[in-house]
């Protein structure tokens, strides 16, 4: 899966909503989709910041992640609003729920870091017939030089960084249809309040990994875009 020190360093520091304009963009494309009665799956759920905004809208959610330490925090988060779920620990590449178990799948920056070839066919078989999968992903722009985007793929440990193309090939393929890909201009996303719950020790060398992700971020930021995948089943 992803470059396991950059995973823990974005547990160790709690953060929910990582991608750019996050929980407030999630809040926005949420309210486009009719969520009534709608049985939800959340994979990478993190913290649990979106799964506890959907609980409370009386969402059947079922939030997922594959870090120890973000489901601990999830379902700390959970416990203190007194939301009766809890958040699971299993891998999206290969799941422990049946066929056709949900409506709708979310997954916020969670599929650029995983094997595609894997997870784009388990979401198409968890979801029901005409379910939809609402995904925020960055998408490479052609602008994006060979060696930046093998540093990054190194880096997060990335199989791909794919083009809006590529994302509309991938899924297609898998038998999604109605692929819709929206890219946002990350430079014109509204700044949101960071919410993030560290943990009590968080040892130096993360701060390092934390400078080489910044670094990244800023070399890539006009190369890549934050675009809003929707596909059916």
């Amino acid at each position: 899966m992803t470059n396991k020190a950059y995973t823990d360093l974005l547990a160790l520091l709690g953060i929910g909503g990582a991608h750019p304009g996050g929980i407030e963009l999630t809040k926005t494309i949420l309210l486009k989709e009719s969520l009534e009665d709608k049985k939800l799956l959340e994979i990478g759920c993190g913290t649990g910041q979106t799964s506890l905004f959907l609980h409370a809208m009386n969402v059947d959610i079922t939030p997922i992640d594959n870090h120890p330490i973000m489901i601990k925090k999830a379902n700390h988060r959970l416990a203190e609003q007194q939301a009766d779920i809890k958040a699971l620990q299993m891998d999206i590449e290969e799941t422990e729920f049946g066929d056709s178990t949900f409506d709708l799948i979310l997954s916020e920056s969670v599929l650029s870091f995983t094997n595609t070839v894997k997870t784009l066919p388990e979401l198409h078989r968890l979801l029901k017939a005409d379910g939809v999968l609402l995904a925020f992903e960055m998408t490479k722009k052609d602008t994006m030089q060979h060696e930046l985007e093998d540093r990054m793929k190194q880096f997060y440990n990335m199989p791909n960084i794919f083009s809006k193309k590529d994302w509309k090939e991938a899924l297609e393929q898998c038998g999604f249809k109605k692929v819709e890909i929206t890219p946002l201009a990350i430079g014109e996303l509204e700044p949101s309040e960071p919410d993030i719950n560290p943990s009590e020790i968080i040892e130096e060398k993360y701060f390092e990994v934390m400078h080489q992700h910044e670094q990244l971020t800023y070399e890539s930021q006009e190369h890549i875009e934050l675009s809003v995948i929707r596909a059916q089943r």
